[in-house]
Formats: C-alpha cells, structure tokens, sequence
C-alpha cells in the first residue's frame, strides 16, 4: 500500500472487499499482516506526488488471533480456510500460513474480520537508494 492509503485505513478500517485486489488471496479474502518487516514491505508502494513522494509505508497493528488454523500447504484452499474462519460452521479466528516452513520465507497472518486488526503506527520510511 502507499503512504497516503495507510492513513485511509486508519481512519476508515480495512476494506475486506478490496482484500487481493493487487496482490492474489493464497489464504482467502482478509486482511493479511506478517511478523517481517521485510514482508511488509514486499507490498510497499510509493507514493508518486504529493507530501509522501518517493515515500514507502506500512501499518504495525495489533491483531487477535484467537484460535489460529495454522497451514503448512504449498498452495491452500483459500475458499476452504475462509470457510473454517467465517460463519456459522466456523471453527478458528484466523489463518497462520507458514511459509518459513514450506518455502523458508515468511509466516503470514490473516484475519477475515476487520475488527480484529487495529492499526496503531504508520511507520513512513525511504528505501536505502531510492
């Protein structure tokens, strides 16, 4: 996301509607969040005019958990972990997709209810030679 989306989100909430719009759903239509700063920033944009110009961002939010569904499949079933997540047959809160494990990359969070995140800091940064 771009700075000036971030402060969007804060004010308004996240947007589960708009949840892969740009970047896929491995793990289903919610919000995802990482433990990395390092993933964070994999979907870092930067803002092309305005205040923010040439500028990156991300959230640090505290999210609930609850009762984690924790997937260590290459390619899950999204549909089916959103299933397990939402509703009445639900049996979990959130999404753990271990990718440290299967790829040796990062672990990713998900949440398929917004009021299970709050964002609490936009931290605005440049990228070392940008």
């Amino acid at each position: 996301s771009k700075p000036s989306s971030l402060n969007t989100i804060c004010k308004n909430d996240f947007l589960l509607k708009l949840a892969g719009a740009h970047r896929g759903t491995l793990y289903g239509p919610g919000v995802y969040f990482a433990e990395s700063s390092s993933k964070a920033d994999e979907y870092s944009e930067d803002d092309k005019t305005g205040i923010y110009r040439g500028l990156y961002a991300m959230l640090m939010c505290r999210v609930t958990l609850g009762r984690v569904l924790v997937t260590e499949e290459v390619w899950p079933d999204g549909a089916k972990l959103e299933a397990a997540c939402r509703g009445p047959e639900a049996t979990h809160h959130s999404v753990l997709g271990d990718r440290e494990k299967t790829r040796g990359t990062y672990r990713e969070f998900v949440v398929f209810n917004s009021k299970q995140a709050y964002p609490e800091f936009i931290v605005i940064y440049r990228r070392s030679g940008s």
